[in-house]
């Protein structure tokens, strides 16, 4: 059964940087799950197409441990831990079958710089168009920034500078793969195309850009519980493999297109919403107003809402929802077109921060060095580091030079993304750690030093 609840502030349901808003009563679902499947694809897509991807359904074990996760992190209305800001490194695959660059498959980086500026807004709260199309005060009361940032990568696995940061292009061919279209979620596109391909996933979010038959605009790949988490253990790996994490998206409807409706770039911000743990906001139960998303400040909703309404945000209520300020169609976890999708709430936030706290491949993500030239030395003013020999016969020294006394780690790290050696110092101002790295392989590798509030990293070479 339903229950309504009066929400008094975001703060309730959110962080301590909420502000007070007026009372709302909003519907919060009833938790209903249905079996691991693939969403029903809808026919060729015509002239007018209808969004829908490929998503597969969250299970009651995810939704147990996030629950358990978002309440451990105490996001909630005692404001004790604050939201962290993620700094999350994509790379878009782009297939094509030999266009030219900007035509066809193979898009123009002006184009995906495009939707990377669209996923920025659209999770940092700065899309220009929320006012126009979110006009309801309980509703504006309840969207949130994410605190997720995305950036464009800017060294390959191997530690190559990109000649276009955030792309890697792709001729099919000379994969011996065949041409596009693929059938979303199929064998070939998941074994062979994705597997193929994928950059080290835990240190770059992965993006597939290709044609989907089928009407599928995209689809995700949900987040996986770490090992040894307790106390869910039957859904370690659930999220899907190492080999296959990331997000596919047709190539019509990336960036900024001509393919509208769905020409803004509000696909792959839903897509990495699912990436991230979201479901779709009205719980994937048909119209029966028993599922849910599992977040508390949407309002329940009768089934996925189609196109936009003639007056920009104006109220749309159903079979759910029947009273002001209606169903949440502004969501970007629902199907509406671009134009009127155009925000997350609080209670997304909480169970995207979670994700990226805790989530195998997520969490790893806002240390990665790959947003950043190669040897990268960032400007902090109270951590120096330095590095000799360098080249290395295999021994190498490590010294570190701390403003005040602090807690460090020491992380060595190859080209792949992998740690090859960790140390830890407590409670102090530096000095030089010596490390045998006699048994590693030749090669480059980075030395990064964190610190709980900053972090250099270095290159060398073992030779």
């Amino acid at each position: 059964m339903k229950k309504t609840i009066t929400l008094l502030t975001v703060s309730v349901f959110t962080f301590c940087n909420a502000v007070a808003q007026q009372p709302i009563n909003i519907q919060v679902k009833q938790s209903s799950y249905t079996k691991l499947e693939k969403a029903q694809p809808i026919s060729e897509e015509t002239t007018s197409p209808k969004r829908k991807c490929a998503t597969h359904q969250l299970n009651d074990s995810f939704e147990n441990w996030i629950q358990k996760e978002i309440q451990k992190q105490d996001q909630f209305a005692n404001g004790k831990k604050a939201a962290v800001g993620y700094n999350i490194p994509i790379i878009f695959h782009i297939i094509h079958t030999g266009q030219t660059v900007g035509t066809g498959y193979n898009l123009s980086l002006t184009q995906i710089t495009s939707q990377i500026t669209t996923l920025n807004a659209d999770y940092r709260k700065l899309n220009t168009d929320l006012s126009t199309y979110l006009t309801q005060p309980a509703l504006v009361a309840v969207a949130g920034d994410m605190e997720i940032n995305f950036c464009a990568a800017k060294v390959s696995p191997t530690g190559v500078a990109l000649s276009e940061p955030g792309v890697d292009r792709i001729l099919a061919s000379s994969k011996g793969w065949t041409s596009p279209p693929y059938t979303a979620s199929s064998s070939y596109l998941e074994n062979t195309v994705k597997t193929g391909s994928i950059w080290d996933p835990t240190k770059y979010f992965n993006v597939w850009v290709t044609e989907m038959s089928g009407g599928i605009l995209g689809y995700a790949q949900f987040p996986t519980v770490p090992a040894g988490t307790v106390p869910i253990t039957d859904i370690v790996g659930w999220g899907g493999s190492a080999n296959t994490d990331g997000v596919v998206v047709d190539y019509k409807y990336l960036g900024n297109s001509t393919y509208a409706p769905y020409n803004k770039g509000r696909t792959l911000t839903h897509e990495a919403g699912h990436w991230l743990g979201l479901k779709h906001i009205w719980g994937d139960d048909g119209t029966s107003c028993s599922g849910t998303d599992n977040v508390s400040d949407t309002p329940n909703q009768a089934g996925e809402n189609y196109t936009c309404p003639t007056v920009n945000g104006s109220v749309k209520t159903d079979g759910c929802t029947t009273a002001s300020p209606g169903v949440l169609y502004q969501n970007y976890m629902d199907y509406s077109d671009d134009k009127c999708m155009v925000m997350f709430t609080a209670g997304q936030k909480a169970r995207m921060q979670a994700v990226m706290a805790s989530c195998t491949r997520r969490s790893t993500l806002n240390t990665s060095y790959v947003c950043f030239s190669v040897g990268i030395d960032e400007t902090v003013s109270n951590l120096e580091i330095s590095l000799f020999p360098n080249p290395s016969n295999g021994e190498l020294n490590v010294t570190v030079d701390l403003l005040n006394s602090d807690d460090f780690t020491i992380l060595v790290v190859n080209t792949l993304g992998q740690t090859i050696k960790e140390v830890s110092q407590l409670h102090s101002n530096g000095g030089t750690i010596k490390l045998d790295l006699s048994l590693n392989a030749n090669g480059v590798y980075f030395v990064t030093v964190k610190t709980k509030t900053s972090s250099k990293t270095k290159r060398f070479i073992l030779q």
